[in-house]
């Protein structure tokens, strides 16, 4: 992130200096100035040089007019280097007169205004706010205008379908009572047998892992979940001085919808302080209580917990190793700028993948999961396997987002993305196989980014077939999510999908119900309160969901919506994009798709914006798509991938603001991009670039 960012005048004098750490801040500026005037001595202008600060690294250039722009940053150096170009480029722009070693008023508001969007504490406009503007008029037009309508009926009878309890009735009638045998089964995975062998236990520790048993089920696919008003009877049985109760109780709660997840994170916290690893089968029982992707929060305990069921259960083991390493992964998504980051991970997953795909195969062969069942070995392998291969999809699709790889490679990468999906997560998938809907949720989101980021490299035939793969993607998800609706935690990330896919569905034209089913889905589960309430205390957390759900909804206005009521939700929707997106860039996080679906949504909106409104929002495309693709010739892949969307944008403030600047712009960032387009073998790619933008030649 950047913890400090600033400019100075001729003799290292500051004109403004902002931090992001507060009383720190000030006692590193001095410091800080001192080096920055160090090695503005051997900078020229346009160069760009590096320091080692402590941890951070300190990023320092100069303008043309010879202002110093120097940054402190934690991560993500090589953006961070392409924004203070960035900010240079906008000073030699501005009306500032050559630095002279004076700060005048002039100079503070011009810097203040330049680099404000890179520093703000938080992002300004309240998600309930900035959903309901561009929603409400959406919903108007879904609910009474066909296909729509339809689309919005179906879903709303889906959200009141209920779990059927003589299913679970007539489940449980098959078990006894048998600690020893829940236990087991537990350990393999199979949390609905588990719970209903528990439940009528008299000991306090049973009926806490029967609740937790009960819970597991509700989070996996193909499995008999209990009724949460058994849950909840249970943790009420639970005798006030057992240590784990109020736990126990606040986990029946949050599993039905009763406890805000704030306050089951809480009590999650707590219950870690007061659990004893023990080994005896009580403690054993107490132990699956911790079975939740929020135990790697806390790295000791995780640790704990993992040798503690080591030999003992597979499932647990990989669970934990799992949840640390997609955490591991998703630091890098958005903030790496070198091979090196993945190279260790990719060896591991390398080595391990071919097991991998063998136990799966293992499992989806009718043959060989008859004997595996009966060696009740079968849901162990299918789960682990599954933990296990979600990840290494994960690491694949996060070295796609990153600039490391040229068109080629990417394309490469991404193919055996939707490979590992299509050849072996799915048909595991489509099994009795019951898997973790935090398994799925994972493989979902993943996908949907390999397949927006494909869909923009293939063409012709290719590109239709993918197309038919998208839509069968969002029907398999669409499909689970109906056949496992009532189970109460089965529930996924739904607008991470939709922002990567609803905008491939508008720029393609192709008719998908199921895309605009998920966003109207995305749209009904939504919390709005719940993430307001995080715009301060986890900012970042606020911003991917605000992102997320504007991106989808953009799509889907320009789906629905026509006349002055489309113009001003795009306009609302784009303007919010782009203040997140130069947030998230404050942080070190860099959303390239993102930024290219806002560029396009800025495309579908311009000849709606005023003179002033487009020049602006202009000017604000340049300076996202400059400091993602950081050197155009060295990276000149990444500004191929890219170029469409901000070719228009440029052309368009051409044409209106009568600016021949855009236009050079625009013939320089053609040719760049045809011409990598020819060199990683995408000929098809660079003849249809030359056809659409044949003036720019």
């Amino acid at each position: 992130m950047i913890k400090l960012i600033g400019v100075l005048t001729e003799g290292g004098v500051p004109i403004k200096v902002r931090s992001s750490v507060d009383s720190e801040g000030e006692l590193i500026v001095g410091p800080l100035i001192e080096a920055t005037k160090a090695l503005s001595v051997v900078i020229g202008s346009g160069e760009v040089r590096q320091l080692g600060f402590r941890e951070d690294t300190l990023i320092v250039t100069e303008s043309k007019k010879g202002y110093t722009v120097v940054a402190l940053v934690s991560k993500a150096e090589g953006y961070m280097n392409s924004l203070l170009k960035v900010i240079a480029d906008a000073i030699d722009s501005s009306e500032l007169p050559p630095a002279d070693g004076s700060v005048q008023d002039l100079h503070k508001a011009t810097i203040a205004e330049i680099i404000e969007p890179y520093v703000r504490s938080h992002i300004s406009i309240s998600f309930p706010e900035a959903f309901s503007s561009v929603w409400e008029p959406i919903y108007e037009k879904m609910r009474s205008t066909a296909p729509f309508s339809s689309i919005v009926a179906e879903v709303d009878e889906l959200l009141e379908t209920t779990l059927q309890v003589a299913k679970w009735s007539d489940f449980r009638t098959c078990f006894k009572c048998n600690l020893e045998d829940a236990l087991s089964f537990a350990m393999k995975g199979e949390f609905d047998r588990a719970c209903a062998l528990a439940m009528d236990s008299d000991s306090p520790a049973a009926k806490a892992f029967a609740v937790k048993m009960g819970a597991l089920a509700h989070t996996m696919t193909r499995i008999v979940p209990p009724p949460l008003s058994d849950l909840k009877r249970l943790a009420e049985e639970i005798p006030d001085q057992f240590p784990l109760a109020d736990f126990v109780r606040t986990l029946a709660g949050f599993i039905s919808g009763e406890v805000i997840p704030a306050d089951y994170s809480r009590a999650f916290r707590e219950a870690t302080n007061r659990f004893e690893f023990v080994d005896n089968q009580e403690h054993a029982l107490m132990g699956f209580l911790f079975l939740d992707p929020r135990v790697v929060s806390y790295p000791e305990f995780a640790k704990k917990m993992r040798a503690f069921y080591d030999g003992k259960s597979e499932i647990v083991c990989s669970f934990i190793d799992s949840i640390e390493e997609r955490g591991r992964i998703f630091d890098k998504l958005y903030s790496i700028t070198s091979y090196d980051a993945f190279r260790d991970d990719l060896g591991i997953y390398k080595a391990r993948i071919t097991g991998i795909l063998s136990s799966i195969n293992w499992v989806v062969d009718p043959e060989l999961v008859e004997e595996l069942r009966r060696e009740g070995k079968a849901i162990e392998i299918a789960v682990t396997a599954s933990l296990k291969l979600q990840n290494y999809i994960a690491l694949l699709t996060a070295l796609a987002e990153s600039p490391v790889l040229t068109i080629s490679e990417r394309k490469g990468v991404l193919e055996e993305v939707l490979m590992f999906y299509r050849d072996y997560f799915r048909s595991l998938m489509v099994t009795d196989m019951p898997l973790f809907s935090y398994t799925l949720d994972s493989v979902f989101q993943s996908l949907s980014v390999a397949h927006a980021e494909y869909y923009f490299l293939s063409t012709g035939d290719d590109r239709a077939r993918h197309l038919d793969e998208i839509t069968a993607f969002l029907n398999d998800i669409f499909t689970t999510i109906r056949s496992e609706w009532a189970k109460a935690r089965v529930r996924f990330s739904l607008f991470v999908v939709t922002n990567a896919i609803c905008p491939v569905i508008v720029r393609s034209g192709v008719t998908c119900d199921n895309g605009v089913r998920l966003a109207y889905l995305a749209v009904r589960l939504q919390d709005l309160d719940t993430i307001d309430a995080k715009q301060i205390t986890k900012p970042l957390e606020y911003a991917t969901n605000l992102g997320n759900a504007m991106t989808t909804l953009t799509a889907l206005a320009a789906l629905t919506l026509d006349g002055e009521t489309r113009s001003q939700v795009l306009k609302t929707a784009v303007d919010v994009s782009l203040e997140v997106y130069e947030w998230f860039i404050s942080r070190g996080v860099i959303c390239r798709d993102d930024i290219v679906s806002t560029s396009y949504h800025t495309v579908l909106v311009a000849a709606d914006l005023d003179d002033t409104a487009l020049e602006r929002t202009v000017k604000r495309i340049i300076a996202l798509n400059k400091i993602v693709v950081q050197d155009p010739e060295k990276h000149d892949y990444e500004l191929a991938m890219m170029a469409s969307p901000l070719i228009d944008c440029l052309l368009i403030a051409h044409n209106r603001l009568r600016d021949t600047s855009y236009n050079e712009m625009a013939k320089a960032i053609y040719l760049l991009a045809h011409d990598a387009w020819v060199k990683y073998g995408f000929q098809e790619k660079a003849d249809n670039f030359r056809k659409k933008y044949k003036d720019l030649q």
